[in-house]
């Protein structure tokens, strides 16, 4: 019986640290919407690198944790479910003993190392690929992912033998202790001499930007982010990398536990995972790494959807869609206060009262669409819950400065309106930061057009009158109180924009 509220899969990802879920339902209107994850860290690759096969004990964890998550999806209305192993169970000498152990449960599929750098960038980048020439390195457990896109073209693509749980296992060094300079000197000569390939190679097409992925650069992240005034999270400096890691080589697998934003259950495998990752930025002159928490699931899952004929479809606005209906929002006045925000923004741009692109206009509309999520906790902070909604969800389709400056507009759209020395504003550059206020003007004046939620304000028009842009409503119902709220935000428009603005009704 196909679920009426849209069919419901499970995507199992089994890794060679960690084996991943992700319960996903896919909606005709509203596209793909995330249900549940989970992972367990099952080190499938301790014994594998050790010994060269999967012992009984990794086999028996492994095969209850794909069974128990096979399960779970069927109790949550999956009537299929997609399993894929990736560089354990490619190498494994004994890896049919872990398939036969599930196959009553589940069927596993053994991908290859491109198929799994093609399914890895797709989820990161989406079924339309990044904007710009992008280079996508993902530093998994057991193999190294990197490939480089443009648009929807793959212009280069490889899997590589070197992993963080395989460098801690299989080169004699005990990484649990403190690790010598030789021996952290001796990890990166094993990842220049597998790289030198597809470094030589990468280096002679160029990229524009950077996006790594996967548990250990998100560690990472998480650590250089930790030691940042703004607490920014979302990339990795090769200047702020290097005195980090020689840290963290410095101690013991019990001392890293203390560092901030390094979890207990990577504290063994942190090293070799920084050196793989600190060589590759220093062969490839790379200064900046965004970092994704999308990877291979979200891949699978995409990948499901074009299987099922979805080639030609918006993630962005499906990702927007789908929190947005999680979080029970009052579509009506969404759909209100989004035509009117890019009413106003279309017409400013028109009047050249800003200069911002189609780039920000779609920023503003997915701000627009999620600004009151967060009413489902409370009315009073709900601009605050919303934005911090914003920042911890999946977007997929967007990057991480996007999903940034959506939270930031929204946060910003209720009560008071920030000023340029806002806290919240340090990270950002002087122009970034002025976007992200004119947006957020827009939107609280959109907002406040529709203060009764009934969508009566049928029409904005501006025009220019001298240095005064008057601002003309047309609503069904008697619009004053929304014209009252605008007229607040004089002071704050007129500094923004340098010009006065005049709300009358027309």
């Amino acid at each position: 019986m196909v679920n009426p509220e849209g069919e419901v899969v499970g995507f199992i990802d089994i890794g060679t640290n960690s084996i991943h879920l992700l319960i996903s339902r896919f909606d005709p209107e509203y596209g793909v919407t995330p249900i549940f994850q989970d992972k367990e860290s099952v080190r499938m690759g301790r014994s594998l690198y050790s010994t060269g096969r999967f012992d009984q004990d990794t086999i028996s964890k492994a095969s209850i944790t794909v069974t128990r998550f096979a399960r779970t999806s069927r109790e949550m209305g999956a009537e299929k479910i997609i399993a894929m192993a990736t560089c354990a169970a490619r190498e494994a000498f004994n890896s049919s003993q872990f398939i036969r152990a599930t196959s009553r449960d589940v069927d596993i599929r053994v991908i290859s190392g491109k198929e799994e750098a093609r399914l890895i960038s797709l989820g990161v980048f989406g079924p339309d690929g990044p904007s710009e020439k992008s280079l996508n390195i993902d530093i998994g457990g057991g193999s190294t992912e990197m490939t480089l896109m443009d648009g929807r073209d793959t212009l280069f693509s490889d899997s590589l033998e070197i992993g963080a749980v395989r460098f801690a296992y299989s080169l004699g060094i005990d990484c649990n202790s403190v690790v010598t300079n030789s021996q952290y000197a001796r990890m990166r000569r094993e990842v220049r001499s597998s790289s030198y390939h597809a470094v030589d190679l990468i280096r002679s097409m160029g990229y524009d930007r950077v996006v790594g992925s996967a548990g250990t650069l998100v560690a990472l992240a998480e650590m250089c982010g930790a030691r940042r005034k703004d607490g920014d999270t979302s990339y990795i400096l090769r200047s702020e990398l290097g005195p980090l890691m020689k840290e963290v080589r410095s101690k013991d697998s019990k001392e890293r536990a203390t560092i901030p934003g390094l979890g207990r259950g990577r504290t063994d495998i942190i090293v070799p995972g920084g050196a793989i990752a600190e060589e590759l930025m220093d062969l490839l002159g790379i200064e900046r790494m965004d970092v994704s928490t999308n990877g291979l699931k979200q891949g699978m899952q995409i990948d499901y959807m074009i299987s099922r004929g979805h080639t030609v479809f918006d993630t962005r606005d499906s990702a927007v869609l789908a929190l947005a209906s999680r979080c029970n929002y009052d579509r009506f006045h969404a759909e209100s206060v989004r035509r009117n925000a890019l009413s106003i923004f279309d017409q400013m741009r028109s009047l050249a009262l800003h200069n911002m692109n189609d780039d920000d206009r779609n920023i503003l509309a997915s701000a627009a669409t999620l600004h009151d999520i967060g009413m489902m906790v409370n009315y009073p902070n709900h601009h605050l819950i919303s934005q911090k909604i914003i920042e911890y969800s999946d977007l997929q389709g967007f990057t991480v400065d996007e999903v940034r400056d959506i939270a930031l507009i929204v946060g910003f759209h209720h009560k008071k309106f920030p000023g340029p020395k806002d806290p919240r504003l340090s990270g950002l550059s002087p122009h970034d930061s002025l976007r992200v206020r004119m947006c957020s003007m827009m939107l609280k004046m959109a907002d406040v057009l529709d203060r009764h939620r009934d969508s009566t304000v049928t029409d904005v028009s501006m025009v220019m009158d001298g240095m005064c842009l008057r601002m003309r409503i047309t609503s069904s119902d008697d619009p004053s109180m929304g014209i009252w709220r605008i007229e607040k935000l004089r002071g704050d428009f007129r500094k923004l924009f340098g010009v006065e603005i005049s709300p009358e009704v027309h």
